[in-house]
């Protein structure tokens, strides 16, 4: 059957049938009795809900299972070329053991965290374990040490990740692979210099585990930031400081990155705009001046304004309640 359709409708056509192709693709997550190296969390009441009824989180749209295509997709290529890399290095180096699966099990023996090694990188006698990121360049961009990781939200995860993976190797270097444009971003993890975030990861895991096994729920987190970023948030969880402020949840770096920046030129942009007034109070009615190196032109013009009558007024006027839209904007 031949179906006939307008050339400008294919874009939209062929956009439809990606996603649905992509959506076709989409795992089901199973419960499980265990944290995923992946998955730290600050809020372990978020980390008990994601193991024990993951089918129930929120679905991600088809832009969001495209970009998670594409980094994988990038993260196996930037593999291919390391391996690549390796054989001509000075020294040389190779990429072994890709994928492979680690657990980490808590005081009586019981499974707490569970993940997969990217890579291992042999390089003389040493075998450091290699972690690959293909996150947003705007998450990248900020990221310049291994520490740097344990600042940015969206990165916090993979840092304990890439801890997780160096003390289930017992290996005490390793390294975090981050694409960007350009040469990667190579970035070099010492265990010994984070093993206080270790402990802490372990004990965190432990204690969710124990709750998994219980099958009961650890306390709200304290952290209002945590909560409303929170897939969880208005859906099973309601913190009861937060009982009366159903928000919607953006998680999108990129977003965050463009509030970060707006935030930080707010304050020189006020400023300015303050001179300005101010400057052009001044010189109102000033044609013609010299202030030091500045040339001063002023000119009048004129302005118009309709009067029209109260009644008619009322007549052509049409009210939207949709018309105006307004933002508040805080950091919290």
């Amino acid at each position: 059957m031949t179906t006939t359709i307008s050339p400008s409708d294919v874009p939209d056509a062929i956009g439809r049938s990606w996603g649905r192709w992509l959506e076709r693709d989409r795992s089901e997550p199973e419960p499980r009795q265990y944290v995923y190296a992946s998955a730290w969390r600050a809020c372990d009441r978020r980390a008990v809900y994601d193991a024990s009824i993951p089918k129930q989180a929120p679905k991600h749209d088809a832009d969001t299972l495209a970009r998670f295509r594409r980094g994988s997709d990038r993260e196996r290529d930037l593999l291919v070329d390391l391996s690549r890399v390796g054989r001509d290095a000075d020294p040389p180096f190779a990429v072994i053991e890709q994928q492979r699966r680690f657990t980490l099990r808590g005081r009586r023996g019981q499974t707490i965290i569970v993940g997969k090694i990217d890579a291992l990188i042999e390089i003389g006698t040493m075998r450091a374990p290699l972690e690959i990121k293909a996150w947003s360049p705007f998450v990248v961009d900020r990221i310049q040490t291994f520490g740097d990781m344990f600042e940015n939200y969206y990165a916090r995860a993979g840092a304990y990740q890439t801890l997780g993976y160096l003390y289930g190797a017992a290996e005490p270097d390793g390294y975090v692979l981050f694409d960007q444009p350009g040469l990667p971003k190579l970035i070099h993890v010492e265990l010994d210099r984070y093993l206080d975030q270790m402990e802490a990861f372990l004990t965190k895991a432990e204690a969710v585990t124990d709750h998994l096994a219980r099958g009961t729920l650890p306390d709200y987190h304290d952290d209002p930031a945590e909560c409303q970023r929170c897939p969880w948030f208005g859906r099973v969880c309601q913190p009861p400081q937060l009982a009366r402020n159903v928000v919607k949840i953006l998680i999108d770096p990129e977003l965050e990155t463009a509030l970060e920046r707006w935030d930080a030129g707010r304050s020189q942009a006020r400023a300015w705009n303050d001179l300005d007034e101010d400057i052009k109070a001044r010189l109102r009615g000033v044609e013609a001046g010299i202030v030091g190196p500045f040339a001063i032109r002023g000119a009048w013009g004129k302005t118009s304004r309709v009067v029209l009558p109260e009644a008619l007024k009322k007549q052509y006027t049409v009210s939207d309640p949709k018309g105006r839209f307004s933002l508040d904007i805080r950091k919290v």
